[in-house]
């Protein structure tokens, strides 16, 4: 077998320079290939990170999802009890006027003047009333001026009512009784004594 030792021959046939081209060149080689193959690794890892940050995101958009639902059921709850309350308002302030109402007439009866002497036990009748917030207007018959007068005292003594004013006042004649019709205005005082007297 011949053996043939290039290497022998190229140390023999090159210079210094060209072996100092040679190690050189060797040495860039080398240089690319690790240039390369950091390229490589950093794409690599690159890609590994971009796909996890894709899943990441993933996995934030789901829980945002999740948490916009939760935010309208939330919200949904809160206009449902917003609703209810205001139900609860418009009974409670039914149940109030209703109550109110009530206890108006039986204020104003007991201010009404009687005379259990007399045949016609009341002297005094009532024929409209309206109510505008406090404010009062009210119509009615008397038998005399003197019990107009008394009515209208026992309104400003009254601790539910004030302001009480006299509207008109005029003389009528119904089956042969001489009476006075008249109109005042007054407030109500859902609570007693505020504003009495103002």
């Amino acid at each position: 077998m011949i053996t043939i030792n290039l290497l022998k021959q190229a140390k023999k046939g090159t210079t210094a320079k060209e072996v100092a081209i040679y190690q050189q060149l060797a040495m860039g080689g080398a240089l690319v290939v690790v240039v390369v193959a950091i390229l490589f690794f950093m794409e690599y890892t690159m890609g590994r990170s971009i796909s996890s940050a894709h899943a990441g995101i993933s996995r934030l958009n789901q829980r945002l999802v999740q948490l916009n639902k939760e935010v309208s059921d939330i919200n949904d709850f809160k206009k449902m009890k917003d609703q209810i309350k205001a139900k609860l308002n418009i009974i409670s302030t039914l149940e109030k006027n209703r109550t109110a109402e009530v206890h108006l007439m039986d204020e104003l009866s007991k201010c009404i003047p009687i005379d259990q002497t007399s045949i016609l036990s009341k002297k005094l009748w009532l024929t409209s009333l309206q109510q505008h917030g406090d404010m009062l207007g009210m119509s009615g018959v008397a038998l005399d001026n003197s019990t107009l007068a008394e009515f209208m005292d026992n309104l400003s003594h009254d601790p539910y009512f004030g302001n009480v004013s006299l509207a008109n006042t005029q003389q009528v004649k119904s089956n042969d009784l001489l009476l006075y019709k008249f109109s005042l205005t007054c407030k109500f005082h859902a609570v007693p004594g505020t504003g009495h007297g103002q």
